[in-house]
Order: C-alpha cells, then structure tokens, then sequence
C-alpha cells in the first residue's frame, strides 16, 4: 500500500470505519512507515482503541447520550487534526492510552 492510501485509512476513514480503519492502516504498512508518520498511525489507532473501551460506558442511560456525542465529537476532531499531521509530516499526539506501542 502506498503512503497516501495508508494515511487515509489511518486518519480521515475512522470516521466511518473506526478503529477498523486504523487497525488496517497498521497492518497494511504503517507499522514500516518512518517519523511522524508512522507516529501519527499509531497514535490513531491507540485513539480508536481508548474510543472503543470509553463507548462502553454508553449503555448506562442518560449518561450514554452524552458520552456517545462525545466519543462522535472527539473521533471526528482528532481524525482532521491526524489527517493533517500526516498530510504535513508533523507531530500529532492523540489523549489515548498506548496499546499499540
């Protein structure tokens, strides 16, 4: 997979496709990515990772509400924010916990 086609994967696509998008992105190339890049990859993927373990906390009623608009605010914010540190080869730091190291 070329570098483009990974970094939509692991960045703009977890929008629809969630952690499955990065998972992809990290499997199919972006663990041999070099620099930020590569950093950006994995910081996304250890985002959709914590997104995942937070949407449990959805099925409790009335707090689910919000915290899902949350987690849909968050994953769309950071993947632009991703996208672009990809797109310009910069630093990106997602708040999530390192699964994925």
């Amino acid at each position: 997979m070329d570098e483009k086609t990974i970094g939509i994967f692991g960045t703009i696509a977890v929008i629809l496709l969630g952690v499955i998008g990065s998972l992809l992105a990290w499997c199919l190339g972006g663990k041999d990515l070099q620099g930020n890049k590569r950093e950006v990859i994995r910081q996304m993927l250890n985002f959709e990772i914590t997104l995942i373990i937070v949407s449990f906390l959805a099925i409790i009623p009335l707090v689910g509400l919000l915290v899902g608009l949350a987690v849909l605010i968050a994953n769309i914010t950071f993947a632009i924010k991703s996208f672009k540190a990809f797109n310009n080869d910069a630093e990106f730091k997602a708040p999530a916990y390192e699964f994925v190291k």
